[in-house]
């Protein structure tokens, strides 16, 4: 398949997990199927970054015009992009779940969840800034 139809079905799967998130936080099948779901994302990325990024410069990583080189081609924004996903959902799972061991309000959660599927550490930090409101403590 080509990188541009893994885009459009990774896009594609991963947004019913964020509708889970926000929809259906408390329900037991949750986590199974979001560890699943970025698990086989996972592979993914894992396929693309054995096969797919060739003969990887570490130094590149270094510099912002070796990074930049290295996005030069469809399957390695595809991998870059399914990185951002899988990470994305993991923490917008994180969220949840650390809302719930706090006892966050879940309507308070949403607006976290949704930062963190566009804007992935927005998320991050709103959900931080509650979390301490809250609880009165960085931990």
């Amino acid at each position: 398949m080509s990188p541009s139809v893994i885009f459009q079905i990774v896009n594609t799967i991963v947004l019913p997990a964020w509708l889970i998130l926000i929809f259906f936080p408390n329900k037991s099948w949750k986590n199974p199927v979001i560890n699943g779901l970025t698990i086989a994302m996972s592979l993914v990325y894992a396929f693309y970054v054995v096969t797919g990024l060739g003969d990887l410069d570490m130094e590149s990583f270094n510099e912002l015009e070796g990074v930049k080189a290295m996005f030069t081609t469809d399957v390695a924004v595809l991998t870059g992009w399914v990185h951002y996903l899988v990470f994305d959902l993991l923490v917008g799972n994180w969220i949840l779940n650390q809302s719930q061991k706090h006892k966050i309000n879940h309507y308070l959660i949403i607006p976290c969840l949704l930062l963190c599927f566009v804007f992935g550490p927005a998320g991050y930090l709103v959900y931080s800034i509650i979390k301490v409101a809250k609880t009165k403590r960085l931990d």
